[in-house]
Parts: structure tokens; C-alpha cells; sequence
């Protein structure tokens, strides 16, 4: 039964904005046995086409359980098999020449993974990747919302002051309809509210003006199209594996590189499909407005020709300044943002929504802590401003390189998505934790065990990019300053080579969950104008379903396939850390050979000029 409570009752949370993260926070506060006012004007709104639909496994961990869309996700969404990143495709009408780096996440049912999976849901929240219409997902949880008696939403108020209190008194949010003349109170304020930031605004907390100063910003435009089936791609977007099976870039999420921006492709339900660009606005197209400069961004790829047009466009959207920054996500003075409210970068990796969960159930603890003890743990809340601070960090170093020329390099290409790759993986073991403890409670404080509640307090020290274990307790600014530094060296001396004429041939590398190792020992054998395939070999598949000529020592071990995967994922953060430094090494001694043998070459052909003429004059030339 759904609780009405009235205006002069005091919420233990108010949360402002009913977007995909505020009704996540709405719901996981309320299964923690918080009453929770969440408010919004979406009465009079359509339902925006937004952007953000493909889903980490990360984000569908929390929004099948906590937000209740396990089913919608299995049933209603659009199965993708993973992620698939191109340079070179420009003026091009297929895929021939280009650099490759794609991951494939399909252990869909038939799979054999997934049959023997003990825990199903688990394995879903840990590894089925899919791609969702924002407004369909956002009116399922709408409902959730609506049943849960701890939620009380007021759907059709904006916050029009928000007056917090100077003591251990109740804030008061102040709204603008004639309904609710009465302040709300509640005892914490969770800003939801999207790129309107009220909290960063009214607080003095939008920090991209004092922190991004190094010119880098960019601006994304898209649309949502309708009328796109599988009819639309033809036999250019098949991919040939080195296994000799043929997969559909399209299923993946695509995105397609140029100098100075990219381009996502991403296919939905119901025939629709999301295309968007994002551009450094130093490099900016010279078209006047976003819709012009993304026409002109698009017609660039001859790939995308009969995809989509202005005629069976649903909706167009962007963004100017797509980058901003706050210095603060959760304060001991009892308020706190998410998403967008706080901080957000780049598109690239669909990291928007996955980070913003992420800080969200760090600071669900807190709150729900504090309710409950009357106790601010600002240890915890100090934690998580540094480390969720230079988790964004960590991810505008992943980007920001990508969008020079360096790019065009497909060693750079290679190695700066092998990187940002280790990053994410060196938090697997902590993902896959938090993903038990939410399959478990599904984000009910109250079906807690002990076991549960001890592997909760070890999550919490380290759910954070910045915070993984295989970083041996280095700071998280340390950590950040050395993906830094490597992500600028790899690609300045691919700039470098680029200046200089110098081709490498194009790489391909595809990893699975089970083959997540590129043959990076292959870089130095790689011969101008020869593509190489670095993709790597799966360690985990029974032989009996491997396609002939490519079994291996690794299926005569004798251990089940479950062992081989669990020990396949223990060991990948290590094994991309060492095929990265592996490569990074490889990159740094081939370049500094050939600027070596560039200075040298005009002093040999002068020493050779030189010698051939004293040769002359003592007639011991070879004509002499």
C-alpha cells in the first residue's frame, strides 16, 4: 500500500529529479527503510528519446535488481554481444584497412556459459551487455516507484528554493506549485536533477572552470531514427574472426573514430536506433549549428548511407558543453549529487550512468548510516569525494588523446584501449562482490547477512577505479597521474610518427570473456602494409565446440570449464597490465630507434659524400 505522507511530515531523503538516476536512488534509499520524497515536473514532459542507452554489465547490475528491471532488460531491450571501436572508416564504404578493437560480451543463452551459470541472475547482472530505450525503462521504474509504500512522488512539482540548514535541523525544499504551499523537509537532499545541477549551482560547486583548463571540451549532438531493421546493414558490417565465425558489427555498440571526434551507433527496440557525434570543439565541423555539424560528421562515413535520414528522424538533441566538473558529490552538511548534477565527460565507454550508480550506493550507505545512528561518517564521505573525483579524472585521460591525431596511429588506437581496458578490469573482482551482495538483497538492507554485510564493508573501500586492489594501496591522485602520464606518451610519440610519415599497418584485436588476452607479442613482427590479428585465443571453451584446427593445449587441461573461467577472470587485469606494459615498451623502443636512425641518416650520407671525394683526389676511387 502506498504511503501518503503530508507536507509537514520531515522525509529522511528528498530526491530531486525522476530521471533514470533519480529513480534508482528513489528506490534504493527506500529498501534501505528510508522514507523518501522524490519530486519532479514530468506530467507535462514527453518522453524524451535521451541518450545513454547502451548498458555497462556494471549499470544492469544495479538497475535488474535495485531497479526493478530485470525482466524488462531480458525481455524488451536489444541483446547486444558487445563493444566494437573503428578507426579509418572515413570516405570508406566498408571496413577494409581499418584499425579494429572490439570486446565481445555475448554469452547469451544457448551459451554455453550461461547453461552452466549456478546463479543465473548473478551471471546476467555480470555479463549479459544490452541496449535500452531510456523512456520505455524510465516508465517501468516509474511504477516501481509508485507501488513502493517508503516513496512518496510528486510528479508534477519543480524545487524552486532549496534552504539548507545550519544545524542538525531538516533542510526545507520550497516548490513551485500552488498545491504544496508548505515547504518539504527531510534531513537530506539528493540532487538528481540532471544538467539543471541545482545543488552545483546554488552551492558554488561547478569546479570545470577552475579544473578543465587545458581547452579540452566538446560538443555531442544526436538523434533517435526509426525504420532501421537488420535489411539496413549489409554484408560490409560482417566481421570475419580469426576462429572463422562471422559476427555483425552492428549488434555491438559501435563507434567510429575520426581526428578530433567520434561517432555511436547504437541499435535499439522496435527498429530504432541512436547515431551521435561528439567533436573537440578546438576541431569542430565549420557548419553553424549542431544539426548541421552533425550531418556533416555523418556523411563523412559512406557506412552510414540509407541508415538514416531526416525523414524517419524521432527526435534531435544536444549538447554545447558536453563536459563539467564538481569538487563535491556527498557532504557532511547532509546533501548530495549524482550523474550529471555532479559530473560528467564524455559518452565514450558509457561510463554517465555506470558512474553515477556507482557514487549513488556509496552514498546510500552514508545516508542510510547516518538515519540510522545519527552518525556522520565523514571518513567514508572524504573517501568518496577523492576517489570519485579521480575516477573522472581517469576517465577524460581515457578520451582526451583519442581525440588528437594520434588516432589515426593503430598502435596508439591498440594500446590506449588495452589501458583503459586493465582500468575497468582491475575492478572485476570488486564488481563482481557488489553484484552477489545486490542479487542477494536486492538492495533490501533488511535481507542482510553477516557474510553479507562484511563483504559490503570490503566493497566499500574499494569500488572505485582508482581504489582497485592491483594498485598496492597507491593514492588515488597517484594512480590518475600515471594513467596520465602513459596515455601522453603513447600518444605523443604516435604523433610523432605520424609527422613523420611513418605507417604502421592496421591492427584487429577482438577479446571475449574468455579469450580477454590481445597476442601483443606480435607487434614487432608486424611488416608495412600487412594487417596484423592480435585477437586473443579463448582459454575456456570445451574443444568439442571449437572450430576445426584451433584447439590448443589449454582444453587438455583437466579442470571444468567453470575453474577455467573463474581463473581466466582472476588473471586477466593482470595479463592486460603486462601485454600493456609489454607494448608500451615494444612502442617506446621501436620509436626511439627510428628517431635515432633519422638523425643518423643525414650524417651517413654526408660521411659518404665526404669519403667518395677524398677518394677522388687520392685516385683510389673505383674508377681510378
Amino acid at each position: 500500500m502506498h504511503t501518503e505522507y503530508s507536507s509537514s511530515d520531515c522525509a529522511d531523503v528528498i530526491v530531486v529529479g525522476a530521471g533514470i538516476v533519480g529513480l534508482t536512488n528513489a528506490l534504493q534509499f527506500a529498501k534501505r527503510g528510508l522514507k523518501v520524497t522524490l519530486i519532479d515536473r514530468i506530467s507535462i514532459r514527453k518522453d524524451s528519446f535521451k541518450v545513454g542507452e547502451s548498458f555497462l554489465v556494471f549499470t544492469s547490475a544495479f538497475l535488474r535488481t535495485v531497479g526493478e528491471l530485470d525482466r524488462f532488460i531480458s525481455e524488451e531491450s536489444f541483446i547486444k554481444l558487445g563493444v566494437w571501436f573503428t578507426v579509418g572508416a572515413e570516405r570508406k564504404s566498408d571496413f577494409s584497412g581499418t584499425t579494429e578493437w572490439a570486446v565481445n560480451a555475448d554469452p547469451h543463452p544457448p551459451h554455453y556459459l550461461f547453461d552452466l551459470a549456478p546463479d543465473q541472475k548473478w551471471f546476467r547482472c555480470m555479463f549479459l551487455d544490452m541496449q535500452i530505450a531510456r523512456p520505455d525503462a524510465e516508465a517501468a521504474m516509474r511504477e516501481a516507484v509508485r507501488a513502493h509504500e517508503n516513496i512518496r512522488f510528486l510528479d508534477d512539482v519543480r524545487a524552486r528554493e532549496i534552504e539548507l540548514s545550519e544545524d542538525d535541523g531538516p533542510h526545507r525544499v520550497h516548490l513551485d506549485s500552488p498545491d504544496h504551499p508548505e515547504p518539504l523537509r527531510a534531513s537530506w537532499i539528493m540532487d538528481c536533477s540532471g544538467r539543471n545541477r541545482v545543488l552545483a549551482r546554488r552551492l558554488d560547486h561547478r569546479a570545470e572552470h577552475r579544473e578543465l583548463d587545458d581547452g579540452f571540451q566538446t560538443t555531442a549532438a544526436w538523434g533517435q531514427f526509426s525504420h532501421v531493421d537488420d535489411a539496413k546493414f549489409g554484408e560490409q558490417w560482417t566481421a570475419l574472426l580469426r576462429s572463422g565465425q562471422r559476427t555483425p558489427r552492428d549488434l555491438y555498440t559501435v563507434h567510429l573514430w575520426g581526428v578530433g571526434y567520434w561517432i555511436w551507433v547504437i541499435r535499439l527496440s522496435q527498429n530504432r536506433i541512436s547515431v551521435g557525434v561528439t567533436f573537440d570543439q578546438r576541431m569542430a565541423p565549420p557548419e553553424r549549428t549542431p544539426r548541421e555539424q552533425f550531418w556533416s560528421l555523418i556523411h563523412r562515413h559512406p557506412l552510414l548511407d540509407g541508415l538514416i535520414g531526416e525523414e524517419t528522424l524521432l527526435e534531435f538533441q544536444s549538447f554545447r558543453n558536453v563536459q563539467h566538473w564538481t569538487d563535491r558529490f556527498v557532504s557532511g552538511r547532509r546533501y548530495a549529487m549524482a550523474g550529471d548534477a555532479g559530473s560528467i565527460i564524455d559518452a565514450y565507454y558509457s561510463q554517465g550512468i555506470a558512474l553515477a550508480l556507482v557514487s549513488s550506493w556509496h552514498i546510500a550507505n552514508i545516508v542510510e548510516r547516518h538515519v540510522k545512528t545519527r552518525r556522520i561518517d565523514q571518513a567514508y564521505i572524504d573517501r568518496v569525494n577523492e576517489a570519485t573525483r579521480q575516477d573522472w579524472h581517469m576517465l577524460r585521460n581515457m578520451v582526451r588523446e583519442k581525440y588528437t591525431p594520434a588516432i589515426e596511429d593503430p598502435r596508439f588506437f591498440l594500446l590506449s584501449h588495452i589501458l583503459d581496458m586493465a582500468i575497468f578490469w582491475c575492478m572485476g573482482s570488486t564488481r563482481a562482490k557488489l553484484t552477489r551482495w545486490l542479487v542477494q538483497t536486492e538492495g533490501y538492507a533488511d535481507r542482510q547477512t553477516p557474510e553479507l554485510a562484511q563483504l559490503r564493508a570490503g566493497v566499500e573501500q574499494r569500488l572505485f577505479y582508482s581504489r582497485s586492489p592491483y594498485w598496492l594501496g597507491l593514492a588515488p591522485a597517484r594512480i590518475e597521474s600515471i594513467q596520465r602520464h602513459l596515455q601522453s606518451k603513447i600518444a605523443e610519440r604516435a604523433r610523432w610518427r605520424l609527422a613523420h610519415g611513418i605507417t604502421l599497418p592496421p591492427i584487429t584485436s577482438v577479446l571475449s570473456v574468455t579469450a580477454p588476452l590481445p597476442q601483443i607479442w606480435k607487434l614487432p613482427f608486424a611488416r608495412k602494409g600487412r594487417p596484423v590479428d592480435l585477437s586473443g585465443r579463448d582459454l575456456v571453451q570445451p574443444a568439442s565446440q571449437r572450430p576445426p584446427g584451433t584447439a590448443s593445449w589449454f582444453d587438455a587441461l583437466p579442470i571444468s570449464v567453470n575453474t577455467k573461467l573463474d581463473w581466466v577472470i582472476r588473471l586477466r587485469p593482470l595479463g592486460l597490465l603486462g601485454s600493456f606494459l609489454f607494448g608500451y615498451l615494444y612502442d617506446a623502443a621501436d620509436t626511439g630507434w627510428r628517431k635515432l636512425t633519422m638523425r643518423l641518416r643525414p650524417v651517413r650520407r654526408g660521411a659518404g659524400v665526404l669519403a667518395h671525394g677524398a677518394a677522388a683526389k687520392s685516385g683510389s676511387g673505383p674508377d681510378a
